[in-house]
């Protein structure tokens, strides 16, 4: 499939994915959401195996050859709402092959009914619990869209506890800003099939509930990002979200860590998703796996 077609049937499968938000219930759209991603099945002998770790329900994934001692802890995104461990199994299958590392993706609680800092809490007990399992240096974490915020607040929380960090960090499209101040909301809003900036407004609503959207844990680009393991930033071109990467990779290095950020061209929202059909989600995948492998040793 030519890559202008591919992007196209990805782009309908945002746009035609999701009944009409305004009458669908949560439940609706969190299985309209499950149902996208679920059709992208796992490789034939891949089998995810479910654990609890930290009181949370963690489904791990390893792709074959992959080895197991060596771990990616992934949040899957879907604006703190949506989403599930389940749905994003074979994103983190995709991981898994590119890095060669199990990829374990936790079921953290959800708004509305976990209204912030519910997520946030579920993923610093399972970052921590992981750490100390396997060791600060064969963990690393990462993240899409609101996954990625979930990631970054997290990091900065086990930072703060004084205990070891995982020794990489990634973002795919993440969502770090509940008050959308970056310039490309405006700049994009509109033409970002996937994010507006009152699809923001919304999540926001749902998740912090009144609360202040400036809080770091909440909108983690306003976090102190000083000792920072190594961050590698992934955003499209043409994301509402593109400033939340920049803005948050500028932070971590101005406060003496190190940060980079690809942006690839014309990308929608978390194309990794979407692999099985788009070569550029391989790509991305590949970038990943090259960044974790230097930094895990594997």
């Amino acid at each position: 499939m030519a890559r202008t077609e591919a992007l196209a049937r990805v782009e309908q499968m945002y746009i035609n994915g999701f009944p009409d938000a305004a009458t669908a219930t949560v439940e609706d759209l969190r299985a309209a959401y499950d149902a996208l991603l679920l059709q992208f099945a796992l490789p034939d002998g891949v089998e995810p195996v479910e654990r609890v770790v930290a009181g949370v329900p963690v489904r791990y994934v390893t792709a074959v050859g992959a080895r197991t001692d060596k771990v990616l802890v992934w949040f899957h995104g879907g604006g703190y709402v949506l989403g599930s461990a389940k749905g994003f199994q074979e994103l983190g299958h995709t991981l898994s092959r590119a890095a060669g590392v199990t990829v374990a993706l936790p079921d953290y609680r959800r708004a509305p009914e976990d209204k912030f800092p519910a997520a946030v809490d579920d993923g610093v007990a399972v970052l921590a619990e992981l750490i100390a399992t396997h060791g600060a240096g064969n963990v690393a974490v990462g993240g899409d869209s609101a996954g990625g915020g979930l990631t970054l607040a997290a990091l900065t929380a086990v930072r703060d506890r004084g205990t070891e960090l995982p020794t990489a960090a990634v973002f795919i499209s993440p969502l770090l800003d509940f008050t959308a101040s970056g310039a490309s909301v405006d700049v994009y809003d509109g033409k970002d099939i996937a994010v507006s900036r009152g699809s923001i407004g919304n999540l926001r609503e749902a998740y912090l509930q009144g609360h202040d959207p400036r809080d770091p844990l909440a909108s983690p680009v306003f976090a102190d990002l000083h000792g920072l393991p190594p961050a590698l930033f992934l955003v499209g071109s043409g994301e509402v979200l593109l400033d939340d990467s920049n803005r948050a990779a500028f932070a971590i290095t101005e406060a003496g860590g190190t940060a980079s950020v690809s942006t690839y061209d014309d990308m929608v929202h978390v194309w990794p998703l979407f692999s099985s059909i788009l070569p550029e989600g391989i790509e991305a995948a590949d970038e990943i796996g090259a960044f974790l492998q230097k930094l895990l040793v594997v």
